[in-house]
């Protein structure tokens, strides 16, 4: 699908027009009426919800809705594509560009160049002989292909234990990844520490090897995109949890550390689609002994919701072992260049 990763979403476009038909449905029909107001060759664009078997949840505007896809779709992904109305379920499929474009492509070649443009990755010779051939040089698995994909655009070491583990993460259920995070967050509640990294070894040698699996995943998950990728149109994004005893979601996280003379500066960028809030961004910056952190909404509506509880989530972050030098939320429109918004640290605090 085109541009896939990365967009806005949750629109309908019914001035552009496509001639459904093309590509090979991958998914399985099943009982579903066409999404009310949306017309047969509109250009889409939402967010896939979950996924059962080679079916899709999809969430377009407010409607959620069931579809078939062309191509191999993934949780948490956001996609733009031709909605054919004429089948049932509606099959998401590919614009004649992508078509064409994925067409250049034969063989062990096309499957990697799936696999690639499906995660909104690009799809040039060069990066689809490159993972080509880390691909081959490891036995060709096509079960293999997708954590391989992650892994090279993170720029991670294609090994057998790191596809195994980012394969294991990409598999878990928001069930399982909401009782993990509760063991880790009943393990954070009064530990102390100088750092976010001295936490997270604490952590990881508690002795609890699913948690030990999990961190190690989610850190992967975390890593900063290569260069020349763009890092909101990584496919398995980090599991985050929403609440105590709420369903996690899937977000685009990113986590990086840099040096401010001799101190360490730690910042997470995250991201993910709110049922309600619409899209959510955000920084979260750490020294080691503060944190600031900045929520960013969409609309002053959101913004004020999520102001409304910025006391109570200030009464929960009391926990951690970490002074608060800023909390607040912004409005970020949609469009617009993101600017840096983030609040400065006091190096001395």
């Amino acid at each position: 699908m085109a541009d896939i990763g990365g967009l806005s979403g949750g629109v309908v476009d019914p001035g552009v027009r496509g001639t459904p038909g093309e590509g090979t449905p991958v998914s399985r029909p099943g009982a579903q009426a066409p999404g009310r107001g949306i017309a047969d060759g509109s250009l889409v664009e939402g967010l896939v919800t979950s996924k059962d078997g080679e079916m899709y949840r999809v969430k377009i505007g407010a409607q959620t809705l069931s579809a078939r896809s062309t191509v191999v779709l993934f949780p948490g992904q956001r996609f733009r594509a031709l909605w054919d109305a004429s089948t049932s379920p509606p099959t998401l499929r590919l614009q004649h560009s992508d078509t064409a474009m994925l067409a250049r492509f034969s063989g062990r070649d096309q499957q990697v160049a799936s696999a690639l443009f499906s995660r909104g990755m690009p799809v040039d010779e060069e990066s689809v002989a490159e993972l080509r051939r880390q691909w081959l040089a490891r036995g060709g698995d096509p079960a293999k292909l997708g954590a391989m994909a992650e892994l090279w655009a993170r720029g991670a070491e294609l090994t057998e234990a790191n596809v195994a583990l980012l394969a294991w993460y990409m598999a878990l259920t928001p069930e399982e990844t909401a009782r993990i995070w509760k063991k880790i967050r009943d393990r954070l509640r009064g530990k102390k520490t100088s750092s976010p990294k001295g936490l997270l070894s604490a952590l990881k040698d508690g002795g609890d090897a699913e948690v030990s699996r999990f961190l190690a995943s989610h850190a992967i998950a975390g890593r900063k995109a290569r260069d020349g990728i763009d890092p909101a149109a990584l496919l398995a994004p980090a599991w985050w949890p929403m609440s105590q005893d709420g369903e996690p979601k899937r977000a685009k996280v990113a986590f990086s550390g840099e040096h401010h003379g001799e101190r360490r500066v730690w910042r997470c960028a995250f991201g993910f689609e709110g049922d309600s809030l619409g899209p959510v961004n955000g920084d979260v910056v750490s020294n080691g002994m503060s944190v600031s952190i900045n929520i960013r909404l969409e609309s002053e509506k959101s913004a004020d919701r999520v102001r409304a509880g910025l006391d109570e989530l200030r009464e929960e972050l009391a926990e951690i072992p970490l002074n608060i030098q800023y909390l607040g939320a912004s409005v970020a429109w949609r469009g617009e260049p993101e600017a840096d918004e983030r609040r400065g640290l006091d190096m001395e605090i």
